[in-house]
């Protein structure tokens, strides 16, 4: 959430250094990378951040049809080893059901620790018929897991390319100055963006 406020604020911040037609490109470019370059006819650009945003899009729409086969996975093994007949739902009782062995090992230990409030209703209780059916559990749930991480990986990439295009078409509109500068620690690359009144 805070990635998704921090490129508005800098959609926000370019659109209000240029003129309108600029402001009109560097939209274009933060809904669909690619297009405000197009709206200037550079479509050797666009085409790049087309394909860039399609593959992101392909990606996405993949691992989270993965996701949600892994998904049907672990509530089908948990069904088939666990005795489970139905299910809390949420993200923490699925690690604490690939964590204990028993419902009743969990709420012993949630009473031993005087943490009563976390102790799951009984129907929810489960009884796995051996530690490695446990185990097995607990890597499918991470396998799901870390493919929910790629998922928010992904959104990043798509955000990242929308502010690549931005930068691009204020570039196209010489909106930024770019510079390559030799340095004493190397070579530097800079942007300067000047501030219209």
């Amino acid at each position: 959430m805070k990635i998704i406020k921090r490129s508005i604020f800098l959609l926000l911040a370019a659109c209000s250094l240029g003129y309108a037609s600029e402001k009109s490109a560097i939209l274009k470019s933060f809904i669909l990378p690619g297009w405000g370059e197009y709206s200037l006819n550079e479509s050797g650009r666009a085409k790049e951040f087309f394909c860039v945003e399609v593959s992101l899009w392909v990606s996405y729409a993949g691992t989270s049809i993965y996701k949600e086969i892994q998904y049907d996975d672990m509530v089908h093994y948990a069904k088939a080893h666990s005795g489970a007949t139905s299910f809390h739902g949420s993200s923490q009782y699925w690690v604490d059901m690939g964590s204990y062995l028993s419902w009743e090992k969990y709420r012993d230990e949630m009473l031993e620790n005087r943490m009563p409030e976390k102790i799951y209703n009984e129907d929810y209780a489960w009884n796995w018929e051996s530690l490695e059916h446990a185990n097995t559990f607990r890597e499918i749930r991470i396998q799901k897991d870390l493919t929910e991480q790629r998922m928010s990986f992904i959104v990043g990439a798509m955000i990242f390319n929308r502010l690549l295009s931005v930068i691009d078409v204020m570039y196209l509109n010489r909106s930024i100055d770019s510079a390559v500068a030799p340095t004493p620690n190397g070579t530097a690359f800079y942007l300067s963006i000047p501030l219209r009144p």
